[in-house]
This record gives C-alpha cells, structure tokens and sequence, in this order.
C-alpha cells in the first residue's frame, strides 16, 4: 500500500470513528430522555393522588422523592455491580463476590 492509500484509509477511519462517536451519544441521549420520562411517569403514578391543588401535598411529595431516591440507589449498586464485571480483577470490590 502506498503513502496516499494510507492517508485515505487513516481519513476514513477517523470519519468512521466520528461517525460512530455521533451515533453513540445520540443513542446515549435518547436513553437517558426514555429513562427520565419512565422514571417521571412511574413516580407520578405511584405517588400523585390528589389533583384538586396546584401543587403536590405533603405526603405526595415525600412519596416522589422516596421514588426517586429508591431509584438512584438502584442505579449506583448497578452501575457499581457492572463495573465489578468490567474489571474482574478489581479486588476492591469484594462486597459483590458471591
């Protein structure tokens, strides 16, 4: 292969890997919108009862943030448990070794 031909070929790719970059946020952004909007609409069913009131009663908004803060340590404990399957050899880890 000449000069030229791996010039092209390393342009491509970095376009390929731009591309791809591009797609992976896009697909990113699109999952953390549908995860919100799930996480909105589970919480406001579970929690909201009472409509006569522009604002959520005391007891409403309690059951939000206790829906909220159930799912954030869900989310920390997955995001810990599938890192600790990433890196197996992370020894610091040894709460999740069954």
């Amino acid at each position: 292969m000449d000069a030229a031909a791996a010039a092209t070929a390393a342009g491509d790719e970095e376009q390929d890997q731009a591309r791809m970059d591009a797609i992976a946020d896009s697909l990113q952004t699109r999952d953390a919108m549908r995860l919100y909007n799930w996480l909105t609409q589970r919480c406001f069913s579970e929690c909201v009862v009472s409509f006569y009131r522009r604002a959520l009663g005391k007891r409403e908004e309690e059951c939000v943030r206790s829906c909220v803060r159930k799912y954030q340590l869900l989310s920390t404990a997955s995001a810990a448990r599938f890192a600790h399957f990433a890196d197996p050899n992370n020894s610091s880890s040894a709460a999740f070794d069954d």
